[in-house]
């Protein structure tokens, strides 16, 4: 169903770029440090090997996942008070 505000753009997604570009950097922003996070914390243990990959991994992704939670929030929060 087309409406004045979303002519011209696919219905099913009238999101602007901005919103996009936001969770791009959003993800970016939270797997890069939770990826570091993780292979430091690892490492700490002194784990090797195929392990001390499988370990990092997972651990990234919890962080990652952690981080990523936080930043949309701290959007949506910041967002709304304008």
């Amino acid at each position: 169903m087309q409406t004045p505000e979303t002519k011209g753009s696919y219905v099913h997604f009238p999101s602007s770029r901005r919103y996009y570009v936001f969770n791009v950097l959003a993800i970016i922003g939270s797997a890069v440090p939770g990826c570091f996070l993780a292979w430091w914390l690892i490492a700490l243990t002194g784990i090797g090997g195929i392990w001390q990959a499988l370990a990092t991994v997972l651990l990234a992704m919890g962080f990652a996942m952690a981080l990523f939670a936080g930043i949309t929030t701290l959007e949506r929060v910041l967002h709304k008070q304008k």
